[in-house]
């Protein structure tokens, strides 16, 4: 009887791994009209980071308190990073179609830069929610400071969060090989692994 427990380590894992699926229903869910988006992720990580301190109830009664708390602040904060995002991406896409110039040269490197820098400060700007208590220009400077001094942290949550745009890239077959993957639990299984590399940086919630 004794394997058969509530307390066995299998049935843990399978309810952590049951939350973990909640949560990326409601992040899907909840980022549908696309301007929510910010506040959904801002939720998500605020679940994994209860869920990691043991301070929460469920996963759903967390995701919705988090997201209804950020959503005042989160919508201006996103749609700043999805203008500025979409632009460099236009810019990107723009270079490499242009001629081959030494002007063209420079104004891609300069772009693949800016973007390279969105991608850092977002890694932060949302996780860590340090938008909640800032002006958004005071939360954009943190997210670089905390990017900046947790820079190989920083990498590694950039390459996690650009596998499914990658897969986009590579093309149809990639695509369908983990669109069902991130529909069921990729999203939030990305968050749950960021927010364990966020733990390890001491002060990304100070």
């Amino acid at each position: 009887m004794k394997k058969l427990s509530i307390d066995n380590p299998f049935f843990e894992f399978m309810g952590k791994l049951g939350d973990v699926m909640i949560v990326n229903i409601l992040f899907l869910v909840c980022s549908a009209p696309v301007i929510t988006i910010g506040a959904s992720v801002s939720a998500m990580y605020e679940t994994f980071r209860k869920m990691g301190e043991d301070t929460y109830i469920s996963p759903f009664r967390t995701f919705k308190d988090a997201f209804l708390s950020s959503m005042k602040k989160s919508i201006p904060v996103w749609l700043l990073c999805l203008i500025t995002g979409s632009v460099l991406v236009f810019d990107l896409m723009f270079v490499t179609r242009a001629a081959d110039t030494t002007f063209w040269h420079i104004t891609g490197m300069a772009a693949g830069c800016l973007m390279f820098l969105w991608l850092l400060i977002n890694c932060w700007l949302f996780p860590a929610a340090v938008f909640k208590d800032l002006a958004i220009k005071e939360a954009v400077k943190r997210s670089m400071f905390l990017a900046t001094i947790n820079l190989p942290y920083t990498m590694l949550m950039v390459l996690l969060n650009l596998i499914p745009v990658v897969c986009f890239i590579l093309g149809e077959y990639f695509i369908a090989l983990v669109a069902s993957v991130y529909f069921v639990i990729g999203f939030a299984a990305t968050a749950l692994l960021n927010t364990k590399i966020i733990d390890r940086c001491r002060t990304a919630y100070a």
